[in-house]
């Protein structure tokens, strides 16, 4: 009885593993190219809304700052309408303007040389409204009880934060 020597694959059976495996890879490419994307897409809806969040977190905490020394709000901007923008002087004499040029959302403070900062980079919309305590529109700074805010970004959808901060120091 004569022996064969076994030293590798045929290539039939080299042919069929290569057939089997380039189905396997066929068909698990999909699921590895949407797993990808799912992590990108999820990744710029974080940046996103984490920049939605300190924005947000920035703006109350200016609005809190502004000052009534006289008995009326130190608001340079009229508050009788809705706007995207705002300019007020702070507890500490430093005017602070707040301004919307999609994309961006600009922070600016007098004192400081070249003071113009970056909030946002996506925004899509700023507003700002006005209320007198009782919840109806303010007409005049004195009036002035509560700042609305709503700032909008998008990066491809659309993240929207309101906020409304009582202003401190009434006289």
């Amino acid at each position: 009885m004569a022996r064969r020597r076994l030293q590798g694959f045929s290539l039939i059976e080299l042919v069929i593993g290569l057939s089997v495996l380039g189905l396997l890879a066929a068909v698990a490419a999909p699921y590895l190219s949407n797993g990808a994307r799912a992590y990108n897409n999820t990744h710029a809806a974080l940046y996103t809304v984490n920049n939605l969040r300190y924005t947000s977190e920035r703006i109350a905490r200016e609005l809190r700052a502004i000052d009534n020394s006289g008995g009326v709000f130190a608001i340079a901007t009229p508050v009788n309408t809705a706007g995207d923008s705002i300019t007020f002087t702070k507890t500490d004499g430093v005017t602070v303007s707040l301004s919307a040029a999609p994309p961006l959302l600009q922070i600016s403070y007098d004192t400081l040389p070249g003071g113009v900062f970056t909030l946002a980079d996506q925004l899509s919309s700023l507003s700002f409204s006005y209320y007198r305590s009782d919840g109806l529109p303010a007409s005049t700074t004195a009036d002035v009880a509560y700042i609305e805010f709503e700032v909008v970004l998008d990066n491809g959808n659309r993240y929207a934060q309101r906020g409304r901060v009582a202003l401190r120091n009434r006289s």
